[in-house]
């Protein structure tokens, strides 16, 4: 372990980002490492592709970020080889990022059957490594994901941090998401003491750049479904200052003003302004998965929450508030069918624009009975308040 004097985690941030940089010159597989996760503008070290070993082909291909990548039968010969010769390692056997790449060029672009092949590949000699007990914890959690990612149990912050900011595991509750922020920092503090290889200091300085941009757009204490709800049930004490002039102006010769709340997207436009400053990663309109002729289509969705928002208006009593349960249950099934989605939370909010208060506590009873819906609002136009 070595002492690094620096006063704050930005500067310690800065002093890694140098060494990641620099000790990925060497090495193409590194270089291109660096370079999908962002951490360079540019290639950080040019090779010719076809000079590189049938490994390294493999690993840079993984990552998508070059033109050229190999054929199916060059995998197969990978996967073919053994992990030692004449009792002398292969150059994969402790590269566990690279072989993640490996991992994700068959997810992304090959059959279950390569993936078979890819296992039994594996087996020979990460659990090896694995009980050999020489692995930091960083290496541990990469090692048990290239394994088996399905069943994988992780005992850094980071690896799984890492896994959600590239879109392959998603952290539904806000509050696991803070606590393995908090606890990554002492991670990243503890890592760049160490002598920790470059490319694993790449993976966290990533994990770093993303933790902070989280730490600061969620607030303070973080967020959760329960608050969420809170917050939109609310909305109707902030509503009482809505404007909706009767007769005459406030100001002396003013036309009388009322903001008018007409349409669905009216009511998703308000929420959006509404929400926004909290949740800076919203996202409206999300396309989800197609299920047969149908395009279904997310109003608002929180994903620091995993929290999908769907909204309902009521113009009239032509809309009865049997078709909207009707409505929201469809909703609720086409989401979830999302491989992506189908674990999400989803809220129900509705805007009636009828005189039918005695009508809401049926009709919340009756959404919050469909599976997969967690909660549900109704909020009254403020005219008729």
């Amino acid at each position: 372990m070595v002492s690094i004097d620096k006063e704050n985690a930005y500067e310690l941030r800065e002093y890694i980002g140098g060494k990641v940089l620099d000790g990925a010159k060497s090495d193409p597989f590194k270089s291109c490492f660096v370079q999908f996760l962002g951490l360079s503008d540019g290639p950080v070290h040019s090779f010719d592709f076809a000079s590189l070993s049938l490994y390294q082909k493999c690993a840079v291909s993984g990552l998508q970020i070059v033109d050229d990548t190999v054929s199916e039968s060059d995998l197969t010969r990978l996967l073919g080889q053994a992990s030692r010769i004449d009792s002398t390692p292969m150059p994969w056997v402790s590269d566990f990022v690279g072989v993640m790449s490996v991992k994700w060029l068959i997810e992304n672009h090959f059959n279950d059957e390569m993936g078979e092949q890819f296992q039994l590949w594996v087996h020979g000699f990460v659990s090896q490594q694995i009980k050999s007990g020489r692995l930091s914890d960083l290496e541990g959690d990469i090692a048990r994901y290239v394994r088996d990612s399905s069943s994988a149990v992780f005992k850094t912050a980071t690896f799984p941090l890492f896994l959600h900011y590239c879109d392959i595991l998603t952290l539904s509750e806000q509050h696991t998401r803070q606590d393995l922020i908090s606890r990554f920092m002492a991670e990243f503090r503890l890592n760049a003491a160490n002598n920790t290889s470059p490319i694993l200091l790449a993976l966290m300085v990533y994990c770093f750049d993303y933790a902070s941009n989280d730490l600061a757009i969620v607030p303070p204490n973080g967020w959760l479904l329960r608050d969420l709800v809170t917050f939109l049930e609310r909305i109707p004490v902030g509503l009482k200052r809505w404007t909706w002039e009767e007769e005459k102006g406030r100001t002396r010769n003013s036309i009388p003003v009322k903001w008018l709340v007409e349409n669905e997207y009216h009511v998703q436009n308000l929420l959006y302004l509404l929400l926004a400053p909290i949740f800076d990663d919203i996202a409206d309109e999300v396309n989800l998965q197609q299920v047969g002729q149908k395009n279904p289509r997310a109003d608002l969705y929180l994903p620091g929450l995993h929290t999908i928002i769907e909204v309902k208006y009521r113009k009239d009593s032509k809309k009865s508030f049997s078709k909207l349960i009707g409505e929201v249950a469809e909703d609720a099934s086409l989401y979830h069918a999302d491989t992506k989605y189908k674990d999400a939370r989803l809220v129900s909010f509705l805007w009636d624009h009828t005189r039918s208060t005695q009508e809401h506590a049926k009709f919340k009873e009756g959404v919050l009975s469909i599976q997969g819906v967690d909660a549900c609002l109704v909020v009254s136009s403020p005219s008729f308040m």
